[in-house]
């Protein structure tokens, strides 16, 4: 093709057809949008807008060529009218004339700067689009609206009308782009397939909506400004390769607009010759012309054509395996007659999407939900006074003040000043971490189909069935607990009080057709709230000191019945035994036969069990045989003496008399006097002796 001002001309009438096609769709989705209400046209008709300005610098630059062009053609008609003449101006023309040096200026200086513009109002305006979505039902009162249209007819058709458009319009100027001189037309090309892609799936939500389902419009609401995000991302990216990228003379420059990305959907042949020169590449030769690449390219259609089949008979074809139940679904109503709505195991024949669709459920797995907000970590020993981190606010639950008598310095503030008892004696909160965990009743699918929907709700984690059961679960939990004690709750009753509250829930999802079994309710963290739990734990370990001191008193104890009684098991029965005794002792008195009998029963159990006691009534028992024996031979000996008495009177008197001085005078010393007449003897003696400095005399011996 011959490179002059014409094809220029043509190029910038192509570039004023694309700036005017591109702002009239803009326009038309604008108003629709407005006029209608649908936020997604109003999201459409701001990225159409994005495009004016790159239509207008391609007609700028392709405009300044065409003169460029038309400037060269006089300099060269002027060279060739001053050819021979041999004046001093002959030795050429100037190389770059204005027009020239504008065109370089407006390649060096405008397409960046446009590009760096459209970029940054892609950015911007997805900043906006996100900002508006994520204000949607926000409950501080600022939340937006996302607005649906109801003529989804018009709606449809104005969508796949501008899609075609657009994608015919790409697909003529990406084939003029592939000239030289109309290579700019590419990024014009490029952006009228992001029209394409943004109005095919801005079809296909509100297609869905035929069918009542709400949530694909919404994310293609959200597809919209992700898709100019990247758009944006790509052209700073490629503008800052254009800086180092190194220029070749006579090589028009690339702008940065220029998607490469959606230059490719605009040329698939391009994306199937690249496929097919990778293949040959890899394989050494010329695969794609071989019989084999030939013969699979004639029977291509078929092959697409059977795998469509295939497709769709597999899609009809739903597999429900044993611990699985499903339904049909045309247009989210469930399909089919009352009682055979429910498929159990096997095989459940559908129409093909879009026509229905199947949802099949595990009635068997257990499912959990939290009531409450959870812990983060789990630590081994949770103390009730440490701080935890939750995923949400903790919110405490209302409970009735303790069951125990307040003593008078603890209840000092705890009345009001007209008397009347203050909240903290009547109520007290208490934190919980609480689990639920439920699955499908067998038959109850249906109703836990019909009781919520799946989808999730706005800025929730949860889905709309599980934030009513929640909701239906606390109330039961909140009721039940706010007329217990706080010992009820943390001490006494908690196993009682957990098995209560899980048949009350089971009981409100009963009433309200849930659908649903509750298997267990837990309660892993259970504990007074606030800085009160310090005090709970004082008396905790009070309570542990008096465990201790009470398992030490029963050691001692058991300890003595050892010792004492030989045989702990059998101390009760002594001891009732002996009980028994001293009630008949002090009824009937110690010789009564019964009072006798049953002494003696307690001492031969005593005996039988081998205690310390048995030991003792033993010794007692030998001692008192001993005393008895003693006893009786002093009798013997006493009546022996009487008839030595009564034979020999004085001889028994004088024999006893010197018993009595033999055992008193036996250790008192003694003097004798031999030769001296005792009747002229009169004699006054008093003898002494010094005590020596070891001897100590007997008690009541003179010296």
């Amino acid at each position: 093709m011959r490179v002059d001002h014409h094809a220029y001309r043509k190029a910038t009438g192509v570039a004023g057809f694309g700036f005017l096609l591109q702002g009239a769709m803009a326009l038309v989705l604008l108003v629709f949008g407005q006029l209608s209400g649908d936020t997604v046209f109003r999201f459409a008709a701001t990225y159409f807008f994005g495009g004016l300005l790159l239509w207008l610098s391609l007609i700028a630059v392709l405009n300044q060529h065409r003169q460029e062009r038309l400037d060269s053609l006089e300099a060269d008609e002027l060279m060739a009218a001053r050819a021979g003449t041999g004046s001093v101006f002959q030795s050429g023309r100037e190389e770059l004339g204005p027009s020239a040096r504008r065109l370089r200026l407006m390649h060096k200086w405008l397409m960046p700067a446009v590009s760096l513009l459209v970029a940054t109002y892609l950015a911007l305006a997805a900043w906006w689009m996100l900002a508006y979505l994520n204000r949607l039902d926000d409950p501080s009162g600022a939340g937006t609206v996302f607005l649906r249209t109801p003529r989804l007819g018009w709606a449809v058709a104005t969508c796949l009308s501008f899609a075609a458009v657009s994608f015919i319009v790409s697909r003529f100027v990406a084939g003029m782009a592939k000239q030289t001189a109309w290579q700019n037309l590419r990024g014009g090309a490029g952006y009228m397939v992001g029209n394409t892609l943004v109005m095919v799936a801005a079809s296909v939500g509100i297609i869905c909506r035929f069918f009542d389902k709400d949530e694909p419009i919404l994310v293609v609401a959200y597809a919209i400004p992700v898709f100019m995000i990247i758009l944006a991302g790509e052209i700073l990216f490629n503008f800052l390769l254009n800086l180092y990228r190194p220029r070749v003379a006579g090589e028009v420059p690339r702008p940065a607009y220029d998607s490469r990305v959606l230059s490719l959907l605009a040329v698939p042949e391009s994306v199937v010759q690249t496929l097919s020169e990778a293949v040959n590449y890899q394989f050494g030769f010329d695969v794609t012309s071989s019989w084999g690449y030939q013969l699979m390219l004639r029977s291509f259609g078929w092959l697409l054509g059977f795998g469509v089949v295939v497709m769709i008979g597999l899609n009809m074809m739903v597999v429900v395996e044993p611990h699985q139940q499903a339904v049909k679904l045309a247009g989210g109503a469930i399909v089919g007659e009352p009682g055979e709505q429910v498929h159990e195991v096997g095989i459940m024949w559908k129409l093909p999407w879009p026509l229905q669709t199947a949802a099949v459920y595990d009635v068997s797995r257990i499912r959990k939900l939290p009531l409450t907000a959870q812990r983060l970590e789990h630590p081994d020993v949770q103390l009730w006074s440490r701080d935890i981190d939750t995923d949400t606010a903790l919110d405490p639950f209302l409970v009735g003040s303790s069951g125990a008598e307040m003593t008078p310095a603890t209840s000092v503030s705890g009345e009001n000043v007209d008397g009347s008892p203050s909240a903290g004696d009547l109520f007290a909160l208490v934190d919980a971490e609480i689990t639920l965990l439920y699955r499908i009743n067998p038959d109850g699918l249906l109703d836990y189909l019909n009781f919520g929907s799946d989808a999730p709700r706005r800025r929730q984690r949860r889905s709309m069935r599980e934030g009513a059961l929640r909701v239906l679960a606390l109330r039961e939990i909140t009721q039940e607990l706010s007329r217990l004690s706080m010992e009820d709750i943390v001490a006494d009753r908690r196993a009682e009080v957990i098995d209560t509250l899980r048949e009350r829930i089971q009981e409100a999802y009963r009433r309200h057709s849930t659908g649903i079994e509750v298997v267990a309710l837990n309660f892993p963290l259970l504990r007074p709230s606030g800085e009160v739990a310090t005090n709970y734990e004082d008396f905790a370990m009070a309570i542990q000191q008096r465990r201790q001191m009470v398992a030490e008193a029963e050691g001692d104890m058991l300890g003595g019945l050892v010792l004492f009684v030989g045989n702990a098991e059998s101390a009760d029965e002594i001891l009732a035994a002996l009980d028994r005794w001293r009630a008949l002792r002090s009824e009937l008195g110690h010789e009564a036969r019964e009072a006798i009998n049953q002494r003696l029963l307690v001492e031969r159990m005593l005996a039988d069990a081998g205690g310390q006691l048995a030991q003792l009534i033993t010794a007692a028992e030998s001692q008192r045989w001993v005393t008895l024996m003693e006893s009786r031979a002093q009798a013997k000996q006493f009546q022996g003496q009487i008839v030595a008495s009564r034979a020999a009177p004085r001889l028994y008197r004088q024999r006893e008399i010197m018993k009595v001085l033999g055992r008193t005078l036996g250790t008192r010393r003694k003097f004798i006097l031999v030769g001296i007449d005792p009747e002229r003897l009169n004699l006054d003696i008093e003898v002494q002796q010094a005590p020596s400095m070891f001897s100590i005399p007997p008690q009541g011996e003179s010296q």
